[in-house]
């Protein structure tokens, strides 16, 4: 009987040590963290290198260093979600794969989160095939993890098929292929299509309303040649009303159609002559056309406007962002005078904004050249890709 109790008490003390055991096992695998050393570089060279890629197009190369000054840019200084601090982000180029470090901190636990994985593209989208993740050397669930990923997802990324999709939004070309070789990151690119957020939208649509006004004059010009000469004085009053219009916004287009339209048939009910009422009849139907065109593109321009002031309003909250990154009063106005551009257009999407763009490339110019590489990598990592060059084309940059 004595002996049974001593064999489940050195049961109970074998289990507990194992569990004890265990549990010293899976912390110590969570909190390793490999002593972890964090790249830091000041140099910004990899915004001119992707610059030039931008305006022309083409190959690029990224070395370790490339890609080191990258997180530099993105993740200078650590994030805080809750109760977890995202320290900085090291991002090493192995063979073919990526191996993304994550230091973080929880509350007063230090931990490093990490994922092995490739890269590929497809349609101008960046996808990361995650081939594991890791807290610490604890392997995570990669399905758990991808899933929970997939719950954060916004404008920038998104989850499909277990794979971290990269919107082309992101970056500040269009990516036709990507590959990992010999521990190197190798793009073709093709020129982004850039927007123009500074480009009066409105411009376009006004003038090919005036070009079918145009034609319609010319209509009514080769009617006037068969008329009286009271008919001519109407034809000539109708003549003017589309000359007052021209450039003018489509609202008073519409306006004006509208009066055309009505004088037309008040010349109509006035003619008596068959051949030069069907001459007035077609015109009338022309303008009609016109008068539906006018209509649709005052619909567009609505709506393009309004694409437009989403877009407006994103670049001035980026812009807010990369301002408070900002170390002299100089570096600052630069920004401070774009931030002033972009609200004035946002108010007006035609506002000209041409003598603004001059103020802040003379302010530009004037600064000394590490001032220089603080504006344009506090705009680099702070403004999406495909406003990037728009920004770089106004200001001269």
């Amino acid at each position: 009987m004595a002996m049974t109790k001593e064999l489940k008490k050195n049961k109970l003390l074998w289990t507990l040590i194992i569990m004890l055991g265990v549990t010293a096992i899976i912390v110590y695998s969570v909190l390793y963290n490999e002593g972890i050393i964090l790249t830091k570089t000041d140099s910004k060279e990899i915004i001119n290198k992707l610059r030039d890629v931008q305006e022309k197009g083409g190959q690029l190369e990224l070395t370790q260093k490339d890609v080191d000054e990258i997180t530099n840019l993105y993740f200078g200084k650590p994030k805080i979600k809750g109760d977890i601090t995202l320290q900085d982000v090291n991002v090493e180029l192995l063979q073919q794969e990526l191996l993304i470090k994550l230091p973080i901190s929880y509350k007063k636990l230090s931990l490093l989160f990490s994922s092995r994985g490739k890269l590929k593209v497809s349609n101008g989208e960046v996808s990361y095939a995650a081939e594991d993740f890791k807290l610490g050397k604890l392997r995570l669930s990669k399905k758990l993890v991808i899933s929970r990923i997939g719950k954060l997802s916004n404008e920038n990324f998104y989850v499909k098929d277990n794979l971290i999709i990269i919107k082309p939004s992101l970056f500040p070309f269009k990516i036709n292929s990507l590959e990992i070789v010999d521990s190197k990151i190798l793009v073709t690119a093709e020129k982004l299509d850039i927007k123009m957020l500074f480009k009066d939208i409105n411009k376009k649509n006004v003038e090919e309303i005036d070009k079918e006004l145009a034609t319609v004059g010319e209509k009514i010009d080769s009617a006037a040649v068969l008329m009286n000469k009271e008919e001519k004085e109407k034809i000539k009053e109708i003549q003017g009303t589309i000359e007052k219009v021209k450039g003018k916004p489509i609202t008073e287009k519409k306006k004006a159609i509208v009066q055309v339209i009505n004088k037309l048939d008040q010349a109509i009910d006035k003619i008596s002559d068959s051949d030069k009422k069907e001459k007035l009849e077609k015109i009338k139907i022309e303008v009609e056309k016109t008068q539906k065109a006018a209509e649709e593109k005052e619909k567009k321009s609505q709506e393009q406007e309004a694409t437009k002031r989403l877009a407006l309003r994103k670049v001035h909250s980026e812009l807010s962002s990369a301002y408070s990154q900002l170390e002299t009063s100089k570096e600052q106005q630069v920004i401070s005078m774009m931030l002033s551009t972009v609200s004035k257009m946002m108010a007006n999407t035609s506002y000209d904004s041409a003598s603004d763009q001059a103020y802040v490339k003379d302010i530009y110019g004037g600064l000394d050249s590490s001032s220089k590489e603080r504006v344009k990598g506090a705009i680099f990592s702070n403004v999406g890709g495909d406003s990037i060059g728009e920004l770089r084309q106004a200001f001269g940059m």
